[in-house]
């Protein structure tokens, strides 16, 4: 067997600003908006609903990936597939398991898992969980047995047992054999992306926005999970993550809330336009405030332009899409146009046209830009915390974000109109 550093897997749709690892589409996040989507899924249908969802999106995609790992490094036997598997787990800042399972299920501990660690450093002096918090990497290591034996992707179910986020000194999880298979869904790749994706979008500060797109492409070509299998950076922890499983959860939960609680669907879409708002406001404000920036592109200024200009190449170093500013008016408007986007991409792809926009990520993400460049005394180097994040926003946001235009609408491009209230 070969092995295979994961640094050699990534790969870029270079227009499209869209990330892949063997062929597989990821994305760079932070814990904030990990959690907090998370948590949005286990409010939408109940805790043990959204354990099942999202165990089964996290066994999915992680199939296709270490499917893929596997067969490129050329491992045959289940002791070398597990293992590139866990190493992969690792290397992608999720933490480390240990598994002891064959073809009928078994067992795996795990520590630093990211769900359960970053839960319980940003909540757990404060609240007690009582629902673990790692049906991610019960998903990933089921996927991980599936592919060693040859199984058939969606047999193996995960289930954790115990979990540092609800004060135990460790994670616990079994495995067992899955009461029905899933049916096999359309897979999203390179090609499929390119299928829906529109005509590149130059926009203003382009002659910043690539250099420091690059940049950051070569200093996370080189992160990877530590002996712990974490990633710290930029005040975070950050994963390398499975854009599917973020889309499926959140689709999958807006489709469910839509059928049995259609009066509940716009709560649900504002929490998944939150996620990305919190996303947005906590990991690009931390990269920004990081001395890692500094050192790359030079000092912070509190000239909104710069700051919207940078918040465009995070993102497509992220691997959300070809994000361009086409419009820029301090105080008063911002509009955001991309011809991708990861949850276009997989929108189009998995359930064909929409009527109506839903790329909540996106939108979340434009006005959360817009209160980044307007309300952050960056020369202060305040503290991303989530008391100052309460502070700032408890009289409410004085921006509004509304998506124009939408690639899975069937337009060329996708657009987010942000303005300041009272200034329209």
């Amino acid at each position: 067997m070969n092995d295979i550093d994961p640094k050699s897997l990534r790969t870029f749709l270079a227009e499209q600003n869209l990330m892949f690892l063997a062929d597989q589409p990821v994305v760079y996040h932070c814990h904030h908006f990990n959690l907090f989507l998370d948590q949005t899924i286990d409010d939408a249908l109940g805790t043990e609903a959204s354990q099942r969802l999202r165990m089964r999106a996290g066994r999915e995609f992680s199939h296709q990936l270490i499917a893929a790992v596997c067969k490129r490094a050329e491992a045959e036997t289940p002791p070398e597939r597990i293992r590139l598997a866990t190493e992969l787990f690792r290397a992608m800042g999720h933490g480390k398991l240990e598994m002891n399972a064959d073809s009928t299920g078994g067992s795996a501990r795990g520590t630093f898992l990211h769900y359960g660690h970053a839960w319980h450093e940003k909540y757990g002096s404060r609240v007690r969980r009582r629902e673990p918090a790692d049906a991610f990497a019960a998903g990933f290591a089921a996927a991980a047995i599936e592919v060693a034996y040859d199984l058939p992707a969606g047999s193996v179910d995960g289930h954790e047992l115990e979990c540092v986020a609800m004060r135990a000194p460790g994670c616990a999880f079994k495995f067992n054999p899955s009461a029905e298979l899933e049916a096999t869904r359309q897979a999203i790749g390179p090609q499929q992306s390119l299928a829906v994706s529109g005509p590149s979008i130059d926009g203003i500060g382009e002659n910043i926005i690539e250099p420091v797109c690059r940049g950051l492409q070569e200093f996370t070509a080189g992160v990877a999970g530590d002996e712990r299998g974490v990633v710290e950076a930029f005040g975070v922890f950050v994963t390398m993550h499975q854009a599917g499983y973020y889309n499926r959860i959140s689709y999958d939960a807006v489709d469910w809330v839509a059928k049995h609680a259609p009066q509940s669907v716009s709560v649900l879409e504002d929490l998944l336009r939150e996620s990305g708002h919190v996303c947005v406001f906590n990991t690009f404000g931390g990269i920004l405030l990081s001395p890692e920036w500094e050192g790359l592109v030079g000092p912070l200024t509190e000239d909104p332009r710069d700051i919207v200009v940078w918040c465009m190449a995070i993102a497509r170093a992220f691997g959300f899409g070809h994000w361009a500013v086409t419009e820029f008016e301090p105080e008063r408007r911002l509009v955001l146009r991309t011809p991708t986007s990861y949850e276009s991409v997989f929108y189009r792809t998995r359930h064909g046209l929409s009527s109506t926009p839903n790329e909540y990520m996106l939108q979340g993400a434009a006005l959360a830009t817009a209160q980044l460049a307007h309300r952050v005394r960056w020369k202060n180097k305040p503290r991303l915390t989530p008391e100052y994040y309460q502070e700032l926003f408890k009289g409410g946001v004085p921006w509004k974000a509304v998506q124009t235009k939408a690639v899975v609408r069937g337009d060329a491009y996708s657009e987010v109109v942000v303005t300041k209230v009272g200034a329209e």
